[in-house]
């Protein structure tokens, strides 16, 4: 293995090495109870909570209007909650773009009377698809994944629809200034941009919780109401995940805030995708458009070599680059902690597996 080692995964992703060493502080051996072993109805731990809030709302800019949560289950929770809160007796629709988003949709069929309003299924999922709008105000929301981690494919901003927008930001959330006051519902795991697993950001308008169904037949659990009621505390949070998250807020806050992250970001991808662009060895079909900036799939021409460049990049200390078993090939997630340092050695590796390789 190489002496320096980039972590290119999907999820868990890396973390910043500032937050690491935050995380192992929090943890250290010592006198008092670690961070991971305090009560969460203790003032040390209501702080944490109290300035993790504070700065999910004025990074996201949604102020007053929105309920924050930080919730259990990730994404897969959310695809069955929303639902079953929103669409008890009105048709939900869905904008379908990959992996993900037909999960969310076939999660939410099972549960209620749901509608796939778009879908770019039929084209291999290379492009972002959107409804005409017409229909939308009888729907009980718009659901869309904003990036879908598999296919690579990335809104470059939210579709508009008369419904309520739902979004599923999960693998891009706090990635760069995004308008969340203009969405309904937006749901995040943080295991992509905000810290550890065990974590799931809900910002959910005042407006649209009064669109919830009777309580009747609806678990306490998974009721929203029940969340915002107990302030997240419903049963006990994973307080290790909640000030992983802190650490990350204010990790992004010393990299210039999502202005400084955007633009870093957006470096990154450029980096990758205009050698993947200028190689013939390497491809990736998305829509220019369209393309993701946290996740890049790509496949090599003679796609029997796959094995060997997975093999070869860790070695290289280039971990995490095997494509999705849905999909195969290669991908490269490059979530905020991951650096242009990091991306360099990647683009240089696969330059030299080409050239002994091509």
């Amino acid at each position: 293995m190489a002496d320096t080692v980039h972590n290119f995964s999907a999820g868990p992703a890396a973390l910043p090495a500032a937050v690491r060493a935050a995380l192992a502080d929090a943890l250290k051996v010592g006198p008092q109870p670690s961070i991971a072993e305090i009560s969460h109805r203790g003032a040390r731990f209501g702080e944490v909570a109290e300035e993790l809030i504070a700065r999910l709302r004025r990074l996201t800019g949604v102020g007053d209007s929105h309920h924050v949560l930080l919730l259990h289950g990730g994404a897969n929770l959310q695809f069955a909650q929303v639902p079953m809160n929103f669409a008890s007796d009105r048709v939900a629709g869905y904008l379908i773009t990959g992996h993900w988003g037909q999960k969310a949709f076939q999660e939410a069929a099972r549960l209620a009377e749901a509608r796939v309003v778009a879908s770019s299924e039929a084209s291999g999922f290379v492009d972002t698809v959107y409804s005409d709008g017409e229909s939308d105000h009888e729907l009980a929301y718009v659901h869309y994944t904003g990036n879908e981690t598999i296919h690579g494919v990335q809104y470059a901003r939210p579709p508009t629809s008369s419904a309520p927008l739902v979004a599923d930001l999960s693998s891009e959330f706090l990635s760069r200034p995004y308008p969340y006051q203009d969405l309904a519902l937006a749901y995040a795991g943080a295991q992509k941009n905000l810290g550890i697993a065990g974590l799931t950001v809900v910002l959910l308008r005042h407006d649209l919780i009064h669109g919830v169904g009777d309580r009747e037949g609806l678990p306490a659990f998974l009721d929203y109401r029940c969340w915002i009621d107990q302030d997240s505390m419903f049963n006990t949070p994973c307080t290790l995940a909640w000030y992983a998250a802190l650490e990350m807020l204010r990790w992004i806050d010393s990299e210039g805030g999502l202005e400084g992250i955007a633009a870093r970001n957006a470096g990154k991808a450029e980096h990758l995708y205009a050698h993947i662009d200028c190689s013939e060895f390497y491809r990736n079909p998305v829509a220019s458009h369209a393309r993701s900036i946290m996740n890049v799939p790509f496949w090599l021409a003679d796609e029997a070599l796959t094995p060997a460049f997975v093999q070869s990049a860790e070695a290289a200390g280039l971990l995490g680059l095997k494509g999705h078993r849905a999909v195969g090939g290669l991908r490269a997630s490059l979530y905020n902690a991951i650096t242009i340092d990091a991306v360099s050695a990647l683009v240089e590796f696969m330059k030299e597996f080409e050239r002994t390789h091509g």
